[in-house]
């Protein structure tokens, strides 16, 4: 994200630009991870939404369209995330106020400098959080602590203890957290198979009720990628050697386990 006169400030252009984005890598099968960051220039990850472009009061009014027919941009981000069956990784190098933050909850991982602040400000604003993040947060850490974070809205460092879950490393400084995540989004392009990615996400998002039915789910995933890459998987162990895995088209999962989000 690359606003650095606007401390990389989230706008109506960002938006469209990550929704093609994320939209379209999906259908690269070639791409196994995808990582996010913000520009360093900006000295923040992404400081929200730019309230000078941006009037949550009469939005609604302006598009003519109804309560039930509205539908928050910082949501239609967030779904075609969750919705990857990529590698999704946020590179949090600076601060992340607003949809700075919660447009990453719905990443597979988040990497941050420990002495970011990190803002969920909504409360303060007069408005609601957005970008699904009452659904994530609470998953991510806790429900306790969830209502904790959005209901005091005050920035808070990466490392409190509020935020235990949140982050799945923190990195000393600004400057290391990319680095760092690129070193995981190639280990991990190279050491694990595109279609296991897809099925284990596929899986963890469409988890069942009960543990019978997550079995036959994950029973049925076991049967349909028995062969090719878990051949491969194995034999590349055996031979002590780094495997070498196909590509694989996101698309071509089964109806059975497509994102129900």
């Amino acid at each position: 994200m690359s606003r650095p006169d606007a401390h990389n400030c989230w706008n109506a252009r960002m938006s469209e630009e990550l929704i093609q984005v994320y939209e379209e890598l999906e259908t690269y099968s070639h791409v196994r991870a995808i990582v996010l960051t913000g520009d360093p220039a900006g000295k923040c990850f992404c400081a929200g939404a730019d309230l000078n472009q941006h009037n949550f009061s009469t939005r609604a009014q302006n598009l003519n369209i109804s309560e039930t027919e509205s539908r928050d941009r910082g949501g239609q981000v967030a779904l075609p995330i969750q919705r990857s069956r990529k590698i999704t990784i946020a590179a949090i190098n600076g601060n992340a106020a607003g949809i700075g933050i919660t447009m990453t909850l719905p990443m597979d991982l988040r990497f941050a400098w420990k002495d970011a602040k990190i803002a969920f400000p909504f409360v303060r604003r007069g408005i609601v959080p957005e970008a699904t993040s009452t659904y994530h947060l609470p998953l991510l850490i806790g429900r306790s602590r969830a209502m904790a974070v959005l209901l005091q809205g005050a920035p808070i460092p990466a490392s409190s203890p509020l935020l235990n879950g949140l982050f799945t490393k923190l990195l000393d400084t600004t400057e290391s957290v990319l680095p760092y995540a690129l070193e995981i989004a190639h280990e991990l392009s190279t050491r694990t198979s595109p279609t296991s990615i897809a099925f284990t996400k596929a899986l963890v998002l469409n988890a069942k009720p009960t543990a019978e039915e997550q079995h036959i789910l994950d029973s049925r995933a076991m049967f349909v990628t028995g062969n090719g890459d878990a051949k491969e998987g194995v034999r590349s162990y055996l031979e002590k050697r780094p495997p070498r895995f196909d590509d694989y088209d996101t698309r071509a999962l089964p109806d059975w386990l497509k994102a129900k989000i």
